[in-house]
């Protein structure tokens, strides 16, 4: 195909040649000096006559010498068109004659008819082509000749990016739109949704292999305890404790955490800090959240997940709104509620499914808000006091940090004290219990960290709500339940303070204790009363855990340091779902330990009865002897 192409092209050269020489003989010129510059023809002084066509081996050259005869004398009319004139060149090939005219610099070109037959006959071959490559199965998208509407000149690509550059604002108004509000959150929340998209299959490895045969050599048990990611910001959570953690309710990916004041004097960032994160997202927080004074404790609202709550150092209660700004949009008055600080806080429900805030401050102060958009003044105060007590008993002073609710009784809390005492109080007035303190029980001799009811679980038994944990200074944790005055067990495992203690909110006997050396604890009372499951050194050398809490699944856990961080850490299956066993173990165990409490209580009793009487009847050794057995049942 290549070779015939080349031999038309030949040919049809070489007719203009004859043309134009056949045209300057019948104008009378002479052909121009030197000729034909082809060696081995000679130069043609007459017109080709159509009786003797040119003897020639192509056949190409025989039909188309066959086609000229055919074409009558009236046909030859020629279609005058202009172009632009272009300087003669020769050619190795001789080129067929036509006639060409000058008119002021412009070549006129003439087309014959035969010009005319040629492209029909080069169409027909083409379309004949195309017919025979379907025949055999070649397609037209098997060629790799691009359609002449899909090619692009240099020119028109250029042209393209012009038009698209005058398209766009100038420089200075795209300048001005970037620097608007507008723009900056569209850009900020854009790029957060790329960045969690990004980041949510990072814990499946790509580069797995599932055909590989491992040997029983190489096959590793599953760590009970795997450090997960760390949270921190350097420029603004450096060396500040964390105060405390809490999970969202609804976005189980969501956690915040609070920070106590800044450490740097020279420093222009408020004191008060919440960071909201994300767990798909370590490397920088959703959401900062400022205010002026320390936060000592935060949570998210039960039913309202973009609503921030906090408790501050100067006695306010803070309210964010996370889809408005980084500012409170409400808080309480200084003249109006605590005083002091605020240390621990809680949602209650309230009626038409609404709740309140309930908060103490550590003057031992109680203020229940009617909701996060009424804080002018509290529904509700309360100071703690006790209720049918001696006068040396009722100017007691409270200093109060933590308490926790008794089960589900939002009427009845216990408080933990600075004094390692446990307060028994109540919130509303009662047939039969008015507001107020009601008992007290010595609990530890240093001050008291955390009260930790154990939360409900479907399937245990209402029983096991009213179980409790407390951790204090005096390096141990400690056991209780409300129907007894004593711990039913004492974890004296930790070597420094114990910081916080937090139940699994899953399995029903697994609870985690951080402390002062940096260790996480995860106890499993169903294997053992005496020694923690699993031991891990959470935070690096000479730093403390300050708030550990569990997620909503119990597969995690946020672990705050006092080096303003907070580290994952991801549960082994058994611990963070429990098996069928698990719920009836735990209930059996700690029933026992109740009854055995309640029997050294009776005990207890009864012989503090017995002193009594003969100390009375003037008999000091039996009142000796009794204050013996009651340390020795104390401890």
């Amino acid at each position: 195909e290549m070779l015939r192409k080349k031999q038309e092209r030949v040919e049809r050269l070489r007719l203009r040649r004859l043309e134009r020489m056949n045209a300057r003989k019948e104008r009378g010129r002479s052909p121009r000096p030197g000729g034909d510059k082809t060696p081995d023809k000679a130069p043609i002084s007459s017109p080709v006559s159509p009786k003797k066509p040119v003897v020639t081996s192509d056949p190409t050259k025989d039909i188309l010498t066959d086609i000229k005869k055919l074409i009558p004398e009236k046909s030859k009319q020629r279609k005058v068109v202009l172009a632009i004139a272009k300087p003669e060149f020769n050619h190795n090939v001789q080129p067929a004659p036509r006639v060409i005219k000058y008119d002021k610099g412009i070549q006129i070109s003439l087309e014959t008819e035969l010009e005319k037959s040629l492209q029909a006959d080069v169409a027909r071959l083409r379309k004949r082509l195309s017919e025979a490559s379907q025949s055999v199965g070649v397609g037209d998208g098997d060629v790799n000749t691009p359609k002449p509407d899909e090619v692009k000149t240099i020119e028109q690509q250029r042209e393209h990016e012009r038009a698209f550059m005058a398209s766009l604002l100038p420089l200075p108004e795209r300048k001005r739109i970037m620097r608007t509000d507008k723009f900056l959150h569209f850009f900020k929340k854009s790029c957060t949704v790329i960045e969690r998209a990004l980041t949510q299959n990072d814990d499946f490895d790509i580069t797995i292999n599932y055909s590989k045969k491992e040997e029983k050599a190489d096959q590793k048990e599953e760590a009970w305890i795997k450090p997960g990611p760390t949270f921190t910001d350097g420029l603004r959570t450096n060396m500040r404790t964390v105060t405390s953690i809490a999970w969202s309710p609804k976005h189980k990916d969501l956690f915040l955490a609070s920070y106590a004041e800044q450490q740097n004097i020279m420093s222009m960032d408020p004191d008060g800090l919440v960071l909201v994160w994300s767990t798909h997202t370590p490397s920088r927080p959703e959401y900062t959240l400022t205010c002026q004074s320390a936060v000592l404790v935060a949570q998210f609202h039960p039913v309202k997940p973009n609503i921030v709550i906090a408790g501050t150092k100067s006695g306010q209660v803070i309210v964010w709104d996370l889809s408005v700004k980084s500012t409170p949009v409400n808080r309480t008055s200084l003249s109006q509620g605590h005083t002091h600080p605020v240390y621990a806080m809680s949602s209650v429900p309230a009626v038409n499914k609404a709740y309140s805030i309930l908060s103490v401050s550590t003057d031992g102060h109680v203020c229940i808000w009617q909701d996060t958009d009424h804080l002018e003044e509290p529904s509700m105060e309360l100071d703690l006091t006790f209720v049918g007590r001696k006068n040396d008993v009722k100017d007691r002073d409270i200093t109060t940090t933590c308490f926790g609710f008794v089960g589900r009784d939002f009427n009845s809390l216990i408080l933990g004290s600075d004094e390692g005492v446990l307060y028994n109080a109540r919130i509303y007035d009662g047939p039969n219990a008015a507001p107020g303190i009601h008992s007290y029980v010595s609990a530890h001799v240093a001050p008291i960290s955390n009260v930790c009811f154990r939360p409900p679980i479907k399937g245990l038994p209402t029983l096991m709500s009213e179980l409790y944990l407390t951790c204090s200074f005096d390096w141990t944790t400690k056991l209780w339940h409300t129907k007894t005055k004593k711990p039913l067990c004492t974890f004296e495992r930790c070597r420094d303070y114990v910081y916080d203690i937090q139940w699994s909110p899953m399995h029903p006997a697994i609870f985690a204790t951080g402390d002062g050396n940096g260790k996480l604890d995860i106890w499993n009372l169903n294997k053992d009363f005496e020694l923690p499951t699993q031991t891990i050194q959470a935070t690096e050398k000479d730093r403390t855990i300050s708030k550990i809490a569990f997620s909503g699944d119990g597969q995690s856990i946020a672990v705050g340091t006092s080096s303003g961080s907070v580290k994952m850490f991801s549960l082994r299956e058994e611990l963070a779902n429990p098996a069928e066993e698990d719920a009836k173990q735990f209930y059996e165990s700690i029933q026992a330990r109740i009854q055995q409490a309640s029997q050294r209580q009776n005990d207890q009793m009864g012989l503090e009865k017995m002193g009594r009487r003969y100390a009375s009847n003037n008999n000091p050794y039996l009142g000796s002897i009794t204050s013996v057995l009651n340390a020795r049942a104390d401890r």
